[in-house]
């Protein structure tokens, strides 16, 4: 077995492991079940109603905000496919505990729309980032309003973590520090952080003032839609409150899980712990938050892809006959979904005796790159 194929498997395991442990955890040791359902049954559905609009709305806004950095690039992609693949990403990230995630069926299905594939790639990327960068900035702006309700302690924390990824996503994003840096010295993970700047420097600083723009609204849409789930459990916090709280939960869902399940627990109890609410209405309000932010739309990606089709969703195939399209260059590949189990790769071989290229067939396993961060950002 490849060392690739073992890795994909450890990681897996890990990621089991780690959403059924801390899920186990927090529900045996920490929370009085009886309790949480009588708390989840009480919650005001109007409040309810509010945050499921609303986070179903923002999957809508991030295409919007990924179509900025598309266009910017001269790619053209209907916005309906955009919200499709946000939707569709949705339902990989929960319920596949593999490598096939939002971000990698994004990438695999993109790169059929497009034939400057590094930098449609690249647009994933930086999608993510923008939306992170903001949300820290969100963060710390919002940090002296609520200080007077959080621990000085935690105070210290949010403000170090949030100071540290704002400036240091500028000096990435907004500067020539990764070139520098990458012209001097070699660099973890060196061609991905080349194809990252190429992206942001592809895209420039108008689109990516865009995305920020974008990524501010719907970060405000977000830490609303967790402040009306709260009131639905009678919880009374100042909104600034969750505001400081969004980048700390979004870094926590960069571990290692299935869906965020068990971490995202086990940090809103930590976090909400602070400001005096307890464990089991924590936890209750977390798992109301991941059924109304993420199964939700999970479920409707689920019924688009599995409704409309893996072809379909892929796009209309090319009608044109076969011998119309030009050939390849020696060593160009091209995906396709049609091999059973995985993709068609057509790679052009050099004709010995005619001089020419032609195309061959292998099938491979679909195997997509890692997806990045789960977190709503």
């Amino acid at each position: 077995m490849k060392q690739k194929t073992w890795k994909s498997i450890l990681g897996n395991v890990l990621k089991v492991v780690v959403s059924a442990g801390l899920l186990a955890y927090v529900l045996i040791f920490r929370v009085d079940l009886r309790s949480m359902g009588r708390a989840i049954a009480r919650a005001r559905w109007g409040y309810l109603s509010t945050a499921i609009a609303l986070a179903m709305a923002g999957v809508a806004l991030r295409a919007v905000r990924w179509l900025s950095l598309l266009r910017a690039l001269d790619i053209d992609v209907p916005l309906r496919r955009l919200v499709k693949l946000y939707y569709v990403g949705t339902f990989f990230n929960i319920f596949m505990p593999s490598g096939f995630g939002g971000d990698a069926i994004r990438i695999v299905e993109l790169a059929r729309h497009s034939k400057k594939t590094p930098e449609a790639i690249g647009t994933v990327l930086v999608d993510r980032a923008t939306g992170l960068w903001v949300l820290f900035v969100f963060g710390l702006l919002a940090l002296p309003f609520a200080a007077p309700s959080l621990p000085s302690q935690m105070v210290i924390i949010i403000g170090a973590t949030a100071l540290a990824v704002v400036v240091g996503g500028w000096a990435v994003m907004g500067t020539r520090l990764l070139p520098w840096l990458g012209s001097r010295v070699q660099l973890p993970a060196q061609d991905k952080l080349d194809r990252f700047y190429r992206a942001v420097s592809g895209c420039g600083y108008r689109a990516l003032g865009q995305a920020c723009a974008i990524s501010l609204i719907f970060n405000l849409m977000n830490v609303y839609t967790n402040y009306t789930i709260a009131r639905a459990f009678d919880v009374r916090l100042p909104l600034g409150v969750f505001i400081t709280f969004a980048p700390l939960l979004a870094m926590s869902l960069m571990l290692p899980s299935v869906g965020g399940l068990g971490v995202r627990e086990e940090t809103y109890r930590l976090l909400y712990g602070t400001v005096a609410v307890d464990d089991t209405l924590s936890v209750a309000i977390s798992l109301t938050t991941f059924g109304i932010q993420t199964l939700l739309p999970g479920i409707v990606g689920a019924v688009l892809y599995f409704l409309e089709g893996a072809t379909q969703l892929r796009g209309t195939p090319d009608k044109r006959p076969q011998n119309a399209q030009p050939l390849p260059t020696p060593g160009q590949e091209l995906a396709g979904p049609n091999a059973p189990g995985g993709f068609v790769t057509r790679r052009a071989v050099p004709d010995s005796k005619s001089g020419t290229s032609k195309s061959g067939c292998a099938t491979v396993s679909a195997q997509p790159p890692t997806p990045g961060p789960k977190a709503e950002v």
